[in-house]
């Protein structure tokens, strides 16, 4: 089998990559270790910044999160007893929409499959090999070794993937931090309340109150980080949530049957090398945010932009530019965007030991974001994210 560019995974970012070079007339065979209702049952943020939604417009796959995708026009920050509401509309009339990750990929996968094209599902990468000059993919499928020849090969193939680890002394490349909680999340059949929604800090932990639609909401608890997610009833998790977003105004939020629970570990990393000879890493394959920030896709797409951009250059003139300075390209990007995150994620949660001075300092951070014009700017602009650099 042989192609153009060999893609490791069918997540948002092999699929958007995908899509982009077919549009450039790039040919390219996606390799997914999963099955299609696997990848299509994933759960995942759906906050998409403005620039990621005009890239999948752009690209033809974004009619359906035109329709359906929720203007996200503000945003709560709850803490202290208090509440404020942020404008998340710029000057310029930019603002999120929530549709959810699995929608976006679900639309992608579905014009694959109408363009004809392939998805090769449950197919393990094994290796690659001369990666420098001639990649070669070796994978397994149905029980037998197979080989895919081409030119690229793109590692979309998140945190736990092989490609990242392809790359030479990858580790002394490598930035990670485990935060010392979890998130405990739910999937809930309720409609969502709008004068209950965003962040509430809390000295019983952070929560969070985000919809998916008029009728599907996903909430969030800090708890510790090997809890049980058993150990919650339902019950015991509408009372947390209505206990951190406490206010003055006295609302709850609206409730409804749990469809899904679930409890994620918190961590940043990102790599600052994402390119081995012709082998380059993308998305969660080369960076981790905190999921406070809802920044995940968001970078993924922001990588995708640079890499089909640095391939179409290469195929159609020979240009290898932008291909030479992939990751440093990238890493503009990413290393405000990680900063960002990381620090939503130190002021909104309450850590182990922390002092009345910490929580103090937490407090000043929230209310300079709330109550100053550079602070409020800073948080928009921040949520609302940078500009692609291509």
């Amino acid at each position: 089998m042989k192609t153009r560019v060999g893609i490791v995974g069918a997540g948002p970012s092999g699929l958007l990559l995908a899509q982009i070079l077919h549009n450039e007339g790039i040919p390219s065979v996606i390799i997914e270790h999963r099955s299609r209702d696997y990848v299509l049952e994933r759960i995942r943020a759906g906050v998409i910044e403005p620039g990621a939604v005009a890239t999948f417009v752009e690209h033809g796959v974004g009619d359906r999160l035109l329709c359906e995708g929720l203007p996200h026009q503000e945003m709560q920050l709850r803490w202290n007893g208090q509440m404020h509401r942020f404008n998340q509309v710029d000057e310029d009339g930019r603002q999120l929409t929530t549709y959810g990750q699995s929608a976006i990929v679900r639309d992608m996968i579905e014009a694959r499959e109408a363009a004809g094209l392939p998805i090769l599902w449950n197919a393990k990468v094994d290796t690659v090999e001369d990666i420098e000059h001639a990649p070669r993919i070796h994978f397994t499928r149905d029980g037998q070794a197979q080989t895919l020849d081409c030119d690229y090969v793109a590692g979309c193939d998140g945190f736990w993937g092989v490609t990242r680890g392809l790359i030479p002394d990858i580790d002394t490349h490598m930035f990670l931090k485990e935060y010392p909680f979890s998130w405990l999340g739910i999937l809930t059949q309720s409609a969502p309340n709008p004068d209950k929604r965003g962040y509430a800090h809390s000295l019983r932990g952070m929560a969070v109150a985000s919809s998916r639609s008029n009728t599907i909401c996903r909430h969030y608890l800090q708890v510790p980080p090997e809890t049980d997610v058993n150990a919650w009833s339902d019950d015991a998790i509408w009372d947390e949530l209505d206990l951190r977003f406490a206010d003055e105004g006295g609302e709850t939020l609206n409730r409804g049957p749990i469809l899904s629970k679930d409890v994620v570990r918190l961590r940043a990393f990102f790599c600052d090398r994402m390119r081995h000879g012709r082998l380059f890493i993308a998305g969660d394959a080369a960076h981790i945010v905190p999921p406070s920030g809802a920044k995940g896709l968001n970078l993924a797409v922001g990588d995708i932009r640079i890499l089909a951009e640095a391939i179409r250059r290469h195929v159609t003139a020979g240009d290898s530019g932008l291909i030479e300075n992939y990751d440093a390209t990238c890493l503009q990007r990413i290393r405000s965007t990680v900063h960002w995150s990381n620090r939503l994620a130190q002021t909104l949660h309450i850590f182990p030991g922390q002092t009345d001075f910490d929580t103090q300092m937490q407090m000043t951070t929230l209310n300079k974001w709330a109550h100053t014009e550079a602070g409020n700017r800073e948080f928009v602009q921040s949520a609302l994210g940078e500009p692609y650099p291509v």
